[in-house]
């Protein structure tokens, strides 16, 4: 052989030499730099899917955590080890006998979100031609994968460049994406069957159905209508009102009242005639819901002196001596524009305060009147201590006798503009066990101007649900306001009554009440008789909200 020839295979010798070195160091570099995955769960070896899985070739998918673009790692196969023997015989052109290479199929990756860090083994059987199908998309977990639900797909190479991204080429074979069969809608139901089991029509749909004004609250608006006739002695008085509260808010609403008046008889309406009785609006602070602010025109009776017992002439008493203390309705506690707070500090404790203008007409509107009162309540027991002052606004409400008093230049009694203070002092009890009531009050009226004032005092007893449900049955004595020494040196007759009566539900909307009253010192014998009708008439399109 010549010197030629054996360099050149000494060449080839070493090539070979160098190849399969430069192989093993790229083999063993890559092994290193590969991340780490997590082993798959122990199997018995002696189990029958053991032993079939050992004929295949495994391939580990490890998903990375990014919900917001997730990529797939896919690890390559084990490259097929050879002998340096065998590798230089084949370099050389001799026979060798190399193992031969088992095909190794591509798995389909799965998109069913995983766990960081975690792997899913995917086995795939050997020698088996796979078709060049397109990626499919599925939302089957890695379970249903390995359980062969899925069709092996294609290799789906993800370079390290593109992580966050898709690999163009995985974008060259079209994507089968699975979608849900659609639902077709029952066409059986027509639009007439549908109204009628709501229970409306189409005008009533055709027709729009807001309220006036937009609201939040969660209490709906109301309408009420009440209607009272009272007869008692000579005189007959009759009241027509219309009350309602739209809420705007949780922490805010507008309220009206509307009277139609004829008589005396009714405390809270002594003027006769239509009367815008309320007329206000009314908030609280988010924060501080028992702190309540309200302006507007206002009916201070429903604020100050009330009582459980002896407050509402269409339901209660008859005579107005037990309705709001005279001495307090003498100093402008009656409906008047204002503006008041009411703060109730604990649930035991109440307290208010007003400013008010002693005329109702908005032509002399001032703001010269101040209320307050301080409610405490002990059990059952609520005592309540108010102050009134304002400027007469010529409506002659003084005590009985003070018309007696000069005040020069041919006039007499209170004129216009005088100064005028009251105290009041209001008490109740009511015993649960014999379902009764009792109420007592104190008042004194002074008129600074003159120098002169007056008292009154009421006291009674009320008993509930006696006969029917719903029935009241009462019995009380006091005296309007009065001056005493006044009233001597004319020889006036004491102002004081005594009432019995009894109120009871005729009707769900209709109350019928009866009273006999001992009047003047008991010298007065006076029967009466009262109809009272109430009943919501709220329109129905405004209590949608």
């Amino acid at each position: 052989m010549s010197d030629v020839s054996r360099f050149a295979k000494f060449s080839s010798l070493m090539s070979c030499v160098v190849i399969s070195a430069i192989a093993t160091l790229f083999t063993a570099s890559f092994t290193q730099g590969k991340p780490a995955q997590a082993e798959p769960p122990k199997q018995n070896p002696n189990s029958a899917t053991n032993v079939a899985n050992s004929e295949l070739q495994t391939t580990k998918i490890a998903s990375v955590s990014q919900p917001s673009s997730p990529a797939l790692l896919i690890e390559k196969s084990e490259p097929m080890t050879q002998s340096e023997a065998d590798l230089i015989q084949q370099l050389s052109g001799r026979a060798a006998s190399v193992k031969p290479v088992k095909p190794v199929a591509s798995p389909t990756p799965s998109f069913a979100p995983s766990i960081a860090g975690s792997a899913i083994v995917l086995p795939i059987a050997q020698g088996v031609e796979l078709p060049n199908s397109p990626l499919v998309a599925s939302t089957l977990s890695g379970t249903d994968v390995k359980a062969g639900l899925l069709p092996a797909q294609s290799r789906f190479t993800a370079p390290v460049s593109t992580m966050r991204s898709i690999s163009p080429d995985a974008l060259k074979n079209p994507i089968a994406i699975q979608t849900t069969p659609e639902i077709a809608l029952n066409n059986t139901y027509s639009k007439a069957g549908l109204l009628a089991q709501s229970g409306r029509n189409a005008d009533s749909l055709a027709r729009p159905n807001r309220p006036f004004l937009r609201s939040t609250a969660l209490t709906p608006p109301s309408l009420t209508f009440q209607g009272v006739y009272l007869y008692q002695g000579d005189q007959t008085s009759a009241r027509a009102r219309l009350f309602g509260i739209y809420p705007l808010s949780p922490n805010a609403l507008v309220g009206a009242t509307l009277d139609l008046t004829t008589g005396r008889a009714f405390t809270d309406t002594p003027e006769n005639g239509f009367n815008i009785t309320e007329l206000y609006f009314a908030t609280s602070p988010r924060d501080i819901p028992n702190l309540r602010f309200v302006v507007g025109q206002i009916d201070f009776t429903s604020y100050f002196d009330r009582n459980s017992f002896a407050k509402d002439g269409a339901s209660q008493f008859f005579n107005p001596v037990f309705q709001t203390n005279p001495a307090l309705s003498a100093t402008g506690i009656a409906s008047r524009p204002g503006a008041l707070v009411n703060f109730s500090l604990t649930d035991n404790i109440e307290a208010k305060a007003a400013v008010f203008s002693s005329s109702k007409g908005v032509s002399d509107f001032a703001l010269d009147g101040f209320a307050g009162e301080l409610g405490i309540r002990y059990g059952n027991l609520i005592v309540r201590g108010t102050y009134a002052t304002d400027r007469d606004s010529g409506s002659d409400s003084g005590f009985q006798e003070i018309f007696q008093l000069s005040r020069g230049g041919g006039q007499t009694g209170l004129l216009k503009g005088d100064r005028e203070q009251a105290y009041g002092v209001n008490a109740e009890l009511f015993i649960p066990s014999l379902k009764m009531g009792l109420f007592g009050r104190y008042g004194r009226y002074n008129n600074l101007d003159l120098g002169e004032g007056g008292d009154t005092f009421s006291g009674g007893i009320t008993f509930l649900d006696l006969f029917t449900p719903d029935d009241r049955l009462g019995l009380a004595y006091g005296r309007a306001l009065s001056n005493d020494q006044l009233r001597r040196r004319s020889g006036a007759e004491n102002p004081d009554v005594l009432e019995l009566f009894y109120d009871f539900r005729l009707l769900s909307n209709l109350r019928l009440g009866f009273s006999v009253q001992e009047r003047n010192n008991f010298s007065e014998i006076v029967a009466g008789v009262r109809l009272k009708t109430e009943f919501d008439v709220t329109p129905s399109g405004r209590q949608s909200q």
